[in-house]
């Protein structure tokens, strides 16, 4: 498994995952809604396949913010939390090694805020439980 910068080509493939979200209320975002055109994000990349996306918004300020998160859905693999978890935490440490104090996320899947909490002690985050769940982290 290996966490790269997104590239160009990647791109039509998370449409793919996108739409196949959609009926779960999944908006598929235009690349201009996304950081750098739709080239500020990570991959994870196992096998030679893409499994799992992740884009990173940095700010003119010491926030930064990850939002959409998308798995291939035809992946069920035992290790898909896990991946999904090394993304976040990978991403996370990009924006601090970019200055920013603070990294949130938002979210509404309930499995992934589930494994979130689980390990928030250990990767120094929190996890607020509202309608959407706010995950973020700081330098405390």
């Amino acid at each position: 498994m290996k966490i790269r910068a997104i590239l160009i080509e990647d791109y039509q493939e998370l449409i793919k995952w996108w739409k196949l979200h959609e009926k779960y209320g999944v908006v598929i975002p235009k690349s201009t809604l996304l950081p750098n055109k739709g080239l500020g994000g990570f991959v994870v990349e196992k096998d030679n396949k893409l499994i799992a996306s992740a884009f990173l918004y940095l700010t003119n300020s010491a926030i930064g913010y990850v939002d959409y998160l998308i798995a291939d859905p035809n992946y069920r693999e035992d290790d898909r939390n896990d991946i999904l978890i090394k993304l976040g935490t990978y991403v996370t440490k990009i924006a601090v090694k970019n200055g920013c104090e603070r990294v949130m996320a938002m979210t509404s899947n309930k499995q992934l805020v589930k494994n979130m909490t689980k390990i928030a002690k250990d990767i120094n985050i929190d996890v607020l439980e509202d309608d959407y769940k706010i995950i973020y982290t700081y330098d405390k």
